[in-house]
């Protein structure tokens, strides 16, 4: 009986140490918030959307344009559009003299619920399209008193926005950048039968226990989430796992997302609204940013534009063959070290294009 447990305390220390580790990491490369202001918009179901805002740069010596919405995928929060001076879409749309708006879905990051207390399982994609997104737009109108809004979705980002348009939601969006979003799941990757029990099993989806480990592996070498995240740089890498990941994402989200997948069409939870009917009634301006070092096929974003009947759409690859120092993956379009020379000048020169003073 001893040998078992000196065997279990044998394997149990080094792996504490390294847990031990990881906290400390992260603690280390924790980041403000660097925004003007801080505001929450109110939901009809008791919840607080949290945005924060960024003022047109004092240096520009422009007319003031209509207010940008950014906002971040699954299992993310503002820090994937604002990691640091560097990394930062929102500061760099700002130095342009956008009025730049950083939305953060429910259970997100600064959203909280009110009254206080998260219960991360009674919520599906459906609360973000037909609650989140409305309010979040409602609210930048009420505080800019500007007739529309602009919108960058990161991944799931932009699919609530066209599943919002689905359902009749987006009469104030003048404009959308969708970055790498998935918008036709006919030709997606299977769930692994991982996924598929962790989205069943989980009411929760907690990112929590592993972020130590996956701090140390980013300290110790980039190169070792390369496949996962393509970012080479140690700062950065370390910068994003400590700040960029949510603590506990929300089970119901990921069941939602695994029969989507099955289902190869993006539906609401139960599946009587087709949100991918929303592509075919876009009526506004867009701009689909498609990573070119990707594990699932192309024409799962190509479909976007494939499908959009609006005349005022632009499909853009990230990648080496169309002129790029690099190969976009879908995290570097957005915190690759090329990404602030390369991406943000487009996505900034076509929100101008459309914007009116």
């Amino acid at each position: 009986m001893q040998l078992p447990l000196i065997v279990m305390i044998g394997l149990a220390t080094p792996v504490a140490l390294v847990y031990a580790a990881g906290r400390l990491l992260r603690r280390r490369y924790r980041l403000p918030t660097p925004a003007d202001e801080s505001h929450h918009a109110p939901t009809r179901d008791g919840w607080r959307i949290a945005l924060h805002r960024y003022h047109p740069a004092a240096t520009i010596d422009r007319p003031a344009r209509e207010p940008v919405i950014l906002c971040h995928g699954m299992l993310s929060n503002r820090f994937s559009v604002d990691l640091d001076e560097r990394h930062s879409l929102a500061r760099y749309l700002s130095r342009c003299g956008f009025d730049v708006w950083v939305m953060e879905l429910r259970g997100h990051g600064a959203s909280t619920r009110v009254g206080g207390g998260i219960r991360p399982f009674d919520w599906s994609i459906d609360e973000y399209v037909h609650e989140d997104l409305p309010a979040a737009i409602r609210y930048v109108q009420q505080a800019t008193g500007a007739d529309g809004v602009h919108w960058v979705g990161h991944s799931l980002g932009g699919m609530i926005l066209y599943a919002a348009n689905a359902c009749g939601l987006t009469g104030s969006i003048r404009s959308a950048v969708f970055g790498d979003s998935p918008a036709s799941f006919g030709d997606d990757r299977r769930p692994s039968w991982f996924g598929k029990t962790w989205a069943r099993l989980m009411p929760t989806v907690p990112p929590r226990p592993f972020i130590p480990f996956v701090m140390v592996l980013a300290f110790i070498s980039p190169r070792l989430l390369l496949p996962r995240y393509g970012i080479r740089n140690r700062l950065t890498m370390l910068r994003v796992v400590a700040n960029g990941i949510i603590d506990v994402g929300c089970g119901r989200v990921a069941r939602h997302l695994v029969r989507v997948v099955l289902r190869r069409r993006f539906t609401s939870a139960d599946g009587s609204i087709d949100y991918e009917a929303g592509i075919e009634r876009l009526d506004f301006p867009i701009l689909q940013l498609a990573a070119a070092r990707r594990r699932s096929p192309e024409a799962v974003v190509r479909g976007l534009i494939d499908r959009a009947r609006v005349a005022d759409r632009t499909y853009l690859r990230l990648g080496r063959r169309e002129g790029f120092s690099e190969d976009y993956s879908h995290f570097t379009i957005l915190l690759g070290e090329n990404a602030p020379r390369e991406v943000f000048p487009l996505i900034a020169g076509f929100l101008e294009s459309r914007s009116q003073g």
